[in-house]
């Protein structure tokens, strides 16, 4: 058996893995790396047998359309993933043409994607060709999933995991396999406690609102959002939502199975007011004590008109709640407290502050994850600070840490 990464083995970002088996070849993942100008991973091999996908977020997803170009491939992914990968390679490709990058793939092969993909529900068991993999959830967002591939040897590999359950999903659930490929985004790292760090959320805000302002929460599309609108329900709060995330809820919505509560989810989603049309904007702005949109990171996206109105009044508030990559706009306010908007730099003077609603475990919570399954070889990848997980498994497992390109053999 053999491994080798594509991308994402020692960073965040355009993960792919391809693992050579018994003649056969699987791909898990194939993503991008969101960044200005975007990168990519290594070109997948063409006698690819399956490609499993693990969930939607385009570091994971964002090249999956070139695979509908490959000769045989089975395309998988749970019916929540299919529907919401669609989605945002078609954004991706929006974002690529208005940006001025040449887009990877096209129109056709988006297309092309979707009517080859082999929807396969949580916990269920994908056979063809003599090829087996179980499913099993992964937490962090609702459809992801994680494969076991029961081969000469059984591998689990994670792609995203949250160990902890939250508003949205379920925790994740390990299975027990020989090898591990996990992700380690968090090594080194613990989050603060959920709970408490909600509470001071809805504190904030209730600060904000008795000072006469509005918050403005910059919320990824996929998961973020979501997870943001649960948190506030029934605060008593006015929240408006603005951006992709509309399209998202539905289809969340018309997935009850793959979301915690999925009643709550939509008595949540029925107490928010959601802006259908930028005229509708000004309205959100007078009337909301809260605004979630798009993008989590400031670079695009209805964000950046509230913020533009907003900024200069100290009454108002900017609260990030997610990962700011290097070079990106929220990593900028966070780092030198500026913002750059048309192509001009400005310092807010609202409140600016950054909360910890992390869908990815933490590092004890990996370290206590690669114990349940039972592995006795661990392959960490997707995270730039791998070796601290390694030294804490130390003694426990074989560790291995391969870098993009690099074929590893596993006995």
């Amino acid at each position: 058996m053999e491994l080798q990464f594509l991308g994402g083995a020692s960073e965040v970002g355009s993960l792919g893995l391809v693992l050579r088996d018994e003649g056969r070849t699987l791909l898990f993942d194939y993503g991008i790396t969101p960044s200005d100008p975007p990168s990519y991973p290594r070109p997948a091999p063409m006698n690819v047998d399956v490609a499993l996908l693990s969930h939607a977020h385009l570091d994971h997803s964002g090249m999956t359309p070139l695979l509908s170009r490959l000769r045989r491939a089975e395309i998988v992914a749970t019916p929540v993933t299919i529907a919401v990968t669609d989605l945002l390679t078609k954004d991706a490709l929006k974002v690529a043409r208005m940006e001025g990058y040449l887009p990877p793939y096209s129109p056709e092969d988006i297309r092309g994607l979707h009517q080859r993909f082999t929807a396969v529900e949580r916990r269920e068991t994908f056979r063809w060709k003599g090829i087996e993999v179980d499913l099993t959830p992964a937490g962090h967002i609702p459809g992801a999933t994680m494969y076991r591939y029961r081969g000469s040897s059984d591998v689990l590999f994670t792609g995203d995991i949250q160990t902890i359950a939250t508003h949205l999903v379920p925790a994740a659930e390990p299975l027990a396999c020989d090898v591990l490929v996990v992700e380690s985004t968090y090594a080194g790292r613990e989050h603060p406690d959920r709970a408490e760090t909600e509470r001071e959320f809805r504190d904030r805000i209730r600060q904000v609102v008795e000072r006469g302002g509005r918050a403005i929460v910059p919320a990824f599309a996929v998961g973020r959002a979501q997870e943001v609108l649960l948190t506030l329900a029934s605060s008593g709060f006015e929240i408006w939502l603005d951006g992709m995330a509309r399209q998202v809820n539905e289809i969340y919505r018309s997935a009850p199975e793959y979301l915690a509560d999925g009643k709550r989810f939509r008595r949540a989603l029925d107490g928010v007011n959601v802006v259908r049309e930028p005229a509708m904007r000004r309205e959100a702005m007078r009337d909301a004590d809260v605004i979630v949109t798009t993008g989590g990171m400031l670079d695009g996206g209805p964000v950046l008109y509230y913020v533009s109105e907003m900024y200069e009044d100290p009454r108002n508030a900017i609260y990030l709640t997610g990962f700011q990559v290097e070079g990106s706009n929220g990593r900028q306010l966070m780092e030198r407290g500026t913002l750059t908007i048309d192509e001009v730099t400005v310092r807010p003077e609202c409140e600016i502050r950054k909360f910890d609603f992390s869908a990815h475990a933490g590092h004890s919570q990996l370290v206590d994850f690669v114990r349940k399954t039972g592995c006795s070889t661990v392959v960490l990848m997707h995270g730039d600070q791998r070796e601290l997980l390694r030294d804490a498994l130390a003694g426990e497992v074989d560790v291995r840490m391969p870098e993009n390109g690099e074929r590893i053999a596993l006995e």
